[in-house]
């Protein structure tokens, strides 16, 4: 028998089944009274990221965030004139949110972006800034500022003189002589 092998016999196992299921009925009861008394009403944390996202009279930098959900987005003016930024409204709904910034003047509360989508905001001179969310690309989410391209400047460094061809066999004056064999003879 089996059960005589490791010494426990079958129905002394069976005895221990009621005890067994009353341990795991008060092992459950413990766990729910634990998450009722130290869980609270308020939903998990997460850190929420604030980005800025610029503009002036040439465009917006940079030109298209990859945020996360909770984060909030702050236009800054840093041209030289009144901007006008908004979010084109649909349907014949009107622009909204819909700011005129002033030079150096940042949007006062930001724009939190707690639904997932893609959200197109112009400016005043034509020029868009696309901000999508949640961040499902690669890479880390953000609104990093875009570099500025710079314009090349002519530099007079000499550049690299090509490698001269190696001379061919005397007497060759086509590609691919044939190279012949000769035998040196000093006379005697």
């Amino acid at each position: 028998m089996v059960g005589w092998a490791c010494g426990v016999s079958w129905m002394r196992l069976v005895e221990f089944r009621p005890l067994f299921a009353a341990v795991a009925l008060m092992m459950a009861l413990a766990g729910g009274i634990t998450l009722a008394v130290f869980s609270g009403a308020e939903p998990a944390a997460r850190a929420s990221n604030e980005w800025t996202v610029e503009v002036n009279e040439e465009g917006f930098n940079p030109r298209h965030c990859n945020i996360v959900r909770g984060d909030t987005v702050f236009f800054k003016n840093v041209g030289d004139v009144p901007i006008r930024v908004y979010k084109p409204g649909f349907g014949g709904l009107p622009d909204d949110p819909d700011w005129t910034l002033q030079p150096g003047e940042t949007t006062a509360g930001g724009q939190n972006f707690t639904a997932g989508g893609e959200y197109v905001f112009k400016s005043s001179f034509g020029d868009e800034v696309t901000i999508f969310t949640p961040n499902t690309s690669t890479g880390t989410p953000g609104c990093h500022k875009e570099a500025p391209t710079p314009t090349p400047t002519p530099t007079f460094t000499p550049s690299p003189t090509a490698t001269p061809k190696p001379p061919g066999p005397k007497n060759c004056s086509w590609v691919g002589c044939a190279v012949t064999v000769g035998v040196a003879y000093d006379g005697e």
